[in-house]
Parts: C-alpha cells; structure tokens; sequence
C-alpha cells in the first residue's frame, strides 16, 4: 500500500521554500508581519507603550558574566517617552547601552541616560545598537529560561516584561564580562 503523504511532501517542501524566499526578497524578518500590523508582546507598561517585537536575552557561553536583552517598542502618544533605568532579578546590575563609533572607527559599547521612544514611532533595542546590559549576572542563564525586566521612564512609569533566552546568532557584540571601563 503507498502511503499518499510521501507524494504530497514534496509540494508541501516546495511551498514552504518559496514562502521563504518570498519573505526574504520582501525583507520580512522574524518578529515583522507581511501584513504591516504590529503584533504586541506581553507587558504591564505604562498607557500607550507596546512590545511590538518578541523581547529576548543573548544566550551566552558559560562563564560570561553578563549579556543584553532586545525588544521593539512603540510610543502610541503625542509624547516622547523617555526609558531611564532599568532592572532584572537575574542581574545585579542593569545598563541602558548604544553602540557608538569611536575617533578611530571602532564600534564601542557605551552607557546611555536615556533611549527614546518618540511620539508615535518605534524604538528597536537589537544587537549592535541600544540595548538593555544584563551585568554581574548571578547565575548562568538557560536557554529558554524567561527572565524579568522592568525599565522606568523619566515620569517613574516602569514597563515589566519577560525575555526569553536564546542564541543571537551572527558575530558577539561585546557583551562579555569585561565590559566596564569603555
């Protein structure tokens, strides 16, 4: 008896794959809609701000001692909101962070007052540009693991979210213990 499943997979394979090619001409990436509507992420945020991109935590190698959470968030009011501290039970020490280009062209992390949401846009937090620093982490984080993180705006409004840890993929952004005295 021939199973029919074994004729349909391959239709099946070659759909999905110009799919994935349709979305990559188009430069849909994860955490992007085809469509354009933002899909919103759990979080006990202030009136007006949403996690619009699934907020995560660099997995990093055993021995690290700290590492950076990413997110996408969007500013539904006429106002700036400005992010000014953050926080993490998982770390003793939380850092807004920019990458910055210094005199002789080396990109450097750098700790920043404030990131800016602007009224009516969207600030990314992603590798290689602002992000929450993760530092002296208390124990070695685990893939999957969710971790808490709560970031205050000037006005003292905190939006509280849960990351989820796992491989960033593509090159360190210099995200290892040694991170202070840049």
């Amino acid at each position: 008896m021939t199973n029919i499943s074994q004729y349909q997979r391959p239709g099946r394979l070659a759909l999905a794959g110009a799919v994935f090619l349709a979305l990559a001409a188009t430069g849909v990436t994860a955490g992007e809609h085809a469509h354009g509507a933002d899909e919103t992420f759990a979080c006990d945020c202030p009136e007006g701000l949403e996690i619009v991109s699934e907020p995560w935590v660099r997995m990093m190698p055993p021995g690290m001692g700290s590492t950076a959470a990413y997110l996408t968030l969007a500013n539904h009011t006429d106002e700036d909101v400005e992010l000014v501290r953050g926080e993490s039970p998982v770390a003793g020490v939380t850092e807004l962070h920019d990458h910055v280009q210094d005199d002789a062209g080396v990109m450097r992390m750098r700790e920043v007052e404030a990131i800016t949401i602007p009224a009516g846009g969207k600030t990314a937090l992603e590798p290689g540009g602002l992000h929450v620093m993760l530092i002296d982490l208390h124990e070695p984080l685990e893939r999957d693991q969710r971790v808490s993180v709560t970031l205050e705006t000037a006005e003292g409004e905190t939006a509280r979210f849960d990351a989820t840890v796992r491989d960033g993929g593509g090159a360190r952004h210099g995200h290892g213990s040694g991170h202070h005295g840049h």
